[in-house]
């Protein structure tokens, strides 16, 4: 069994057993990629992106029968900055565009009356069929459409490339020209964002300067790769998600949602913290 999926569990059974049942003041931001039966043996559990149609259906259908209901981004933040009470409540979020969100999430969704939010990297989004990764992308006929039947959408960027890696100058039209372009298309505001990759989360020079950015661009909410839930005083241009793909069963999908999985993020900025003090000691850290 792997590490972190016996650790969960592990913390959600003591949870089950000493804690008292309470409501978490806390809303899980649930992050998918593709939804579909690629072939992931060959890559560790952890790292997979592909989550099967069928352990799909049954993340979803487990979440409508037991009470949850998904919202959108704002509203999250909205519930848990004004400290409301969050209930059962859910964000289910998709990155890279993929079709099969079209082809075998969306019906899911839609028959329990769930909203979702798909993230676009808008260079692989066209007229025609584009291809990401070598997988086939939604066209912007198909945007329209999901929008008009209650799907929501953000920015991915435009190239999906690593922001830290390149000039402001070219980090700021990779904000704004993905926001303008699904704008023109879908004929709405768009103010949610992915970053894609890695988030740098100890380059606190590169995350000021981008959340300024942000701002200044008018996004309201950004979701990165860091895990864990969205939580009272978070900041709402770096929120946190609990990936999902095919491995995650009913009883590791049940722990992540209720809090049990949210050590991993906090063993991963230890982590990084470390890796990072350990490069600034021997003169490795790039010079702001």
């Amino acid at each position: 069994m792997r590490l972190d999926r016996a650790a969960t569990l592990l913390i959600d059974s003591c949870r089950s057993l000493h804690a008292p049942s309470r409501e978490v003041p806390a809303i899980p931001v649930l992050m998918y990629h593709s939804i579909s039966d690629d072939d992931e043996s060959g890559v560790h559990p952890y790292y997979r992106v592909a989550t099967s149609p069928a352990r799909f259906r049954e993340h979803m259908e487990w979440l409508a029968t037991d009470g949850y209901n998904a919202i959108g981004l704002e509203e999250a933040i909205s519930r848990t900055s004004a400290r409301r009470p969050v209930g059962r409540a859910v964000v289910v979020t998709f990155d890279d565009g993929l079709v099969d969100f079209l082809e075998h999430a969306w019906p899911t969704l839609e028959s329990h009356g769930f909203t979702a939010t798909m993230f676009l990297p808008t260079a692989f989004i066209g007229h025609a069929r584009r291809r990401f990764k070598d997988k086939e992308c939604l066209t912007w006929s198909e945007v329209r459409d999901l929008s008009g039947r209650g799907a929501r959408f953000g920015s991915h960027t435009v190239t999906h490339r690593l922001l830290r890696e390149l000039p402001w100058t070219e980090v700021c039209a990779e904000l704004r020209d993905s926001r303008h372009e699904i704008e023109a298309e879908i004929g709405q505001a768009v103010v949610t964002f992915a970053y894609p990759y890695a988030y740098p989360q100890t380059d606190r020079d590169f995350l000021a300067r981008l959340n300024d950015e942000l701002r200044g661009q008018q996004y309201r909410a950004a979701v990165t790769t860091d895990v864990g839930r969205l939580a009272e005083a978070d900041n709402p241009l770096s929120i946190k998600r609990l990936p999902l793909n095919s491995c995650d069963d009913l009883t590791l999908f049940r722990a992540k949602l209720t809090g049990a999985y949210d050590w991993v993020g906090t063993m991963q900025a230890v982590w990084k913290s470390g890796q990072r003090s350990v490069r600034g000691a021997a003169g490795w850290v790039r010079p702001s």
